[in-house]
């Protein structure tokens, strides 16, 4: 069973949120790490849209 932890996200200087939430989201789709997305799913958004969907 999978299980799931919530970091609190911090803008980083320089960036907007938006930029922020992309990084995290591009990080947690990296191909190498997912099987090439094997892994990847979403529930009510699309994971290529997710952080454009969040803001």
């Amino acid at each position: 069973m999978a299980a799931t932890r919530l970091i609190a996200l911090h803008i980083n200087k320089g960036k907007t949120v938006a930029q922020c939430l992309a990084d995290r989201t591009d990080y947690s789709q990296n191909a190498a790490k997912t099987e090439d997305g094997k892994y990847i799913s979403s529930y009510e958004c699309d994971p290529k849209t997710a952080d454009e969907e969040f803001l």
